[in-house]
């Protein structure tokens, strides 16, 4: 791996309720706008590396995440992937890091506490309105005491935080004493109603 990235990276969102690595660029938006940040250019690839399940990208952010949570969130019980989009199947590279990280001792996992019934699109993709109208088909399984934990809910892109926030919320309800974001990018907020073309 070419890029360099440790613990001191970690971003903070929204009043400290999720936590990120770097900004997330879609590769249909990387251009010469953005020469000045080759760096998040350069994440954002790696992050669609990651995306298609390339075990060379697993690795590394599996170690990323690991020291990020052995320095940041030692204190937090469990880490819970945001379910897959029915695109993923069940090669899934979220549930896979969560997997390796609570075989490494890092945290637990409950790799089916928190499904969706149907597919699902990322935010940048699908749009704000219809976002909001998939999540309604999340939910947190009931075989699974939440009570008086602390939770992180993984994934690797947050867009409008809709998918976030219903997760957290539903958590919440179910008694975790606290739930907070951790994702791998978070994508620019200027490409969400972005009306210019580059």
């Amino acid at each position: 791996m070419t890029l360099k990235y440790n613990i001191d990276n970690i971003n903070v969102g929204k009043n400290g309720e999720y936590f990120y690595v770097n900004d997330y660029i879609p590769a249909s938006k990387t251009s010469l706008k953005y020469v000045a940040a080759p760096d998040a250019v350069k994440y954002s690839r790696l992050i669609l590396r990651y995306k298609k399940a390339d075990n060379t990208a697993i690795t590394f952010f599996t170690r990323l995440l690991s020291n990020i949570i052995h320095n940041y969130f030692y204190f937090y019980d469990l880490i819970l992937p945001v379910p897959s989009s029915s695109s993923y199947l069940d090669y899934y590279p979220n549930n896979i890091v969560c997997l390796y990280l609570s075989a490494f001792g890092i945290i637990n996992t409950l790799r089916s506490a928190v499904v969706c019934d149907r597919g699902h699109k990322p935010g940048h993709i699908a749009g704000i309105i219809t976002k909001k109208r998939g999540s309604k088909y999340i939910c947190v399984k009931d075989k699974y005491d939440f009570k008086s934990k602390n939770i992180i809910v993984f994934d690797d892109i947050i867009t409008t935080g809709t998918t976030f926030n219903c997760i957290r919320e539903l958590l919440l309800k179910r008694g975790a004493n606290s739930v907070i974001g951790l994702f791998l990018g978070r994508t620019r907020c200027d490409f969400l109603f972005q009306q210019e073309d580059f």
